[in-house]
């Protein structure tokens, strides 16, 4: 009798605690997108996105599972449900939009070219004509210059990266005359490794809304407006509490936070 009463208090137990467990949110990100989300010496998952998005789940009260892919994986998965939301520096735009539901806005940055000094190549189509630019795959910047500046006509040359590491690895070997990035991610390389070598900012910051939209988001499956609006409150909070600008501070001598 005691072993079955005993039994039935742990089972009691687990059903007890299985009830209260925190649900889980899959969030599909990168492991290769310094600052925002990277991985470190030990292979942990860090960065500045990782770190916001983990005081959102605390605060919504669920669990962040992250899963790491390649950007162009990131939307498929998306809508294969393997994944519950995106957090990895998605740009909200009309044509994303169009496969999945976004957030309010949560960063914005400008996006812009990096190349050697003294190169002479910065925003204007007529410095970039014979030149080999790099970008990462499935991005708005390869979006930009195959719609606004195609090879058939600018003289342009595109060159597809999966990661933006080997990009960076071929502008300092001189196989990419520049790299057209966001600027944050091209900040951070710059600083740590770009300047030193030569590298830095290429012209003035390009802007094109219907492309670039009007800053990132957290992507979720259409019609899955109860977890959008999660995020939404989630957002307003981190971005009203002064979380996101301790910890953007961290990151960047510059505010990413929407205006």
């Amino acid at each position: 009798m005691k072993k079955l009463m005993f039994s039935l208090s742990v089972a009691a137990a687990l059903i007890a605690s299985t009830a209260h467990a925190q649900p889980v949110v899959r969030i599909g990100t990168l492991a290769d997108y310094a600052p925002f989300e990277y991985k470190d010496a030990t292979g942990k998952l860090q960065g500045m996105e990782i770190e916001i998005g983990q005081k959102m789940c605390a605060s919504l009260k669920v669990t962040c599972q992250w899963v790491t892919m390649d950007f162009d994986a990131l939307i498929p998965a998306l809508k294969a449900h393997q994944i519950d939301a995106v957090l990895a520096q998605m740009s909200k735009t009309p044509e994303r939009e169009k496969s999945v539901d976004f957030t309010r806005i949560f960063t914005t940055a400008p996006v812009q070219l990096v190349a050697r000094k003294g190169s002479n190549i910065n925003q204007m189509p007529a410095t970039l004509r014979g030149k080999t630019i790099g970008v990462q795959t499935a991005s708005t910047h390869e979006s930009y210059l195959r719609t606004r500046l195609p090879s058939s006509s600018s003289g342009i040359n595109v060159k597809v990266y999966q990661t933006l590491d080997e990009a960076w690895l071929d502008l300092e070997s001189g196989r990419v005359d520049a790299v057209f990035a966001d600027s944050t991610v091209a900040y951070d390389w710059l600083s740590k490794t770009g300047q030193k070598e030569g590298f830095d900012f290429a012209g003035r910051p390009i802007n094109d809304a219907e492309i670039f939209g009007a800053g990132t988001a957290i992507a979720v499956r259409k019609g899955d407006s109860k977890l959008r609006g999660q995020f939404d409150l989630a957002i307003d909070q981190v971005h009203g509490n002064g979380t996101f600008s301790t910890v953007n501070k961290r990151y960047f001598p510059f505010s990413i936070l929407p205006k």
